[in-house]
């Protein structure tokens, strides 16, 4: 009687420990959320994305007056636009549109356009024109549009194609995938870009998708 009694106890105690696992494996399941897909990214390449991009900025911190804004250069004439701007508005007339312009995203050949940001703080006026600046007039990364923008601070840019067009968020991260341009011969490397609400940049290079003339098209 003694050894039945024993053995079914055993048998009890192997019952339990047997629904306890089975209790953790399903909690640990249920723990564990599906990560997001990569999405395709909402902006066309017909329109002057870049700009677009610019209308989502929040700066650093506040300013006096902040503004982003794109220059155009075509056939001799000249074309400043304010894309996006805050605080006092009246400090808008302070800038000189007449200014040397050379800032960042410079393209637009044969002709020129570019992106540059002013500040005013402590009445004080500065031209933001360089990409380090403007990374640092960013700070915290605050949406999708900033984080594009950021990485294009790197030279990593926008394509049509869904390897250089697709993002996801997680947690703290935004992650992107985006095209860098080779010249040299014409190729295009898709590249997994990790970035946090601080700035910082992780990439990953997915390989090459394009090559020769065709990548011009």
């Amino acid at each position: 009687m003694v050894g039945i009694k024993l053995i079914t106890l055993e048998y009890i105690n192997m019952q339990n420990i047997f629904s306890i696992l089975i209790s953790l494996f399903i909690m640990s399941s249920c723990s564990k959320k599906e990560e997001p897909k990569f999405q395709k990214i909402k902006y066309d390449l017909s329109s002057n994305y870049k700009d677009s991009l610019g209308t989502k900025i929040i700066p650093n911190k506040k300013y006096q007056y902040w503004a982003y804004m794109s220059y155009y250069q075509n056939s001799g004439k000249e074309k400043h636009t304010v894309l996006k701007q805050g605080g006092d508005t009246l400090e808008k007339k302070h800038i000189n549109i007449n200014h040397n312009i050379l800032g960042f995203f410079e393209g637009c050949h044969p002709n020129y356009c570019c992106n540059y940001a002013v500040t005013v703080e402590s009445d004080k006026l500065e031209y933001l024109k360089t990409k380090e600046q403007f990374r640092k007039f960013l700070g915290t990364i605050d949406n999708l549009e900033e984080a594009m923008l950021l990485a294009r601070t790197y030279d990593y840019i926008l394509d049509a194609d869904i390897k250089g067009s697709a993002y996801r968020i997680i947690n703290e991260y935004y992650e992107l995938h985006l095209m860098k341009f080779h010249e040299y011969p014409p190729q295009k490397e898709s590249i997994e870009i990790k970035i946090d609400k601080k700035g910082n940049i992780k990439t990953k290079s997915l390989g090459f998708y394009c090559k020769g003339q065709k990548c011009y098209e």
